[in-house]
């Protein structure tokens, strides 16, 4: 590497990145940190077309995104440019992150890049001892304590190509959903959560943004394997295709999930 080839910081999402960018500069480091957009453990990935995400979560979903939801593609031009040598920073128990590490990766064609992975580390903090679930997770003073930044190394040629290759896999595939399995991230089909919603919902009625916390909080913490990282988008459009079939009572006029109530029928569940 090059001493003029500018360090940058890459993860998914903005939020992360603020997180990520408060930590480092806590350490006395400038170096810039970028977000990546988009959530791509759902919806079409081939092609990789903003747009054609954003149908598919208008009319599979049934939900208008919000514009915080907008993948811009600067920040992967950016993170990708071969004037920076990028650190991804990555929690691969988490299908979004590790979905956007893979896509990052095999955007890189092969070139070098570093790796900072929290994958399976626990560390000591105040609340105790905590493995992260994702880096969305963990605070500044997490990442910090935990000396996050001593982890990097150089993600390696045989290692890239993998990943590369895992994503072509995926892209052919195109399916609605990407999940983790045995710490790798697989396809799976659109109704792959309904059972937990049908199975979380009440016999009385409720907010449906009650069950979609709850729901999510049961494939957190309860399920093997936990953390499907799984969000409410998701999930809001599965609970209105299931007040369709019938799995689920849903009303309400919308267009937002606190706008809506849900019930389980009695005695009723998935066929």
């Amino acid at each position: 590497m090059s001493d003029d080839v500018e360090i940058v910081h890459v993860v998914h999402g903005r939020s992360i990145a603020e997180t990520l960018r408060d930590a480092l500069r806590s350490q006395g480091c400038e170096e810039r940190v970028i977000g990546l957009s988009g959530d791509l453990n759902y919806g079409p990935i081939d092609p990789p077309d903003p747009d054609v995400r954003q149908a598919w979560i208008r009319t599979v979903l049934r939900c208008d995104p919000a514009d915080d939801r907008r993948e811009p593609e600067a920040p992967w031009t950016d993170a990708t440019s071969a004037a920076v040598y990028p650190v991804f920073w990555v929690c691969m128990r988490n299908a979004g992150e590790q979905a956007s590490f893979l896509e990052f990766a095999y955007r890189m064609a092969g070139r070098p890049f570093d790796v900072v992975d929290a994958t399976g580390l626990d560390h000591i903090t105040l609340d105790g001892i905590r493995s992260p679930r994702s880096l969305g997770s963990m605070r500044k003073q997490d990442i910090v304590a935990f000396d996050l930044r001593a982890k990097r190394r150089t993600f390696s040629g045989p290692e890239r190509d993998a990943a590369s290759a895992g994503w072509s896999r995926l892209r052919r595939e195109n399916a609605p959903l990407r999940v983790v399995r045995d710490g790798r991230l697989v396809s799976a089909p659109l109704t792959h959560f309904d059972a937990v919603l049908v199975g979380q919902a009440e016999e009385e009625w409720e907010v449906v943004a009650r069950l979609i916390g709850r729901a999510i909080r049961h494939l957190t913490f309860d399920v093997d394997p936990p953390d499907q990282g799984v969000g409410d988008v998701v999930l809001f459009g599965r609970v209105r295709a299931l007040g369709d079939m019938g799995a689920l009572e849903v009303r309400g006029a919308g267009p937002g999930m606190r706008d809506h109530e849900v019930r389980r029928p009695a005695g009723h569940g998935l066929a």
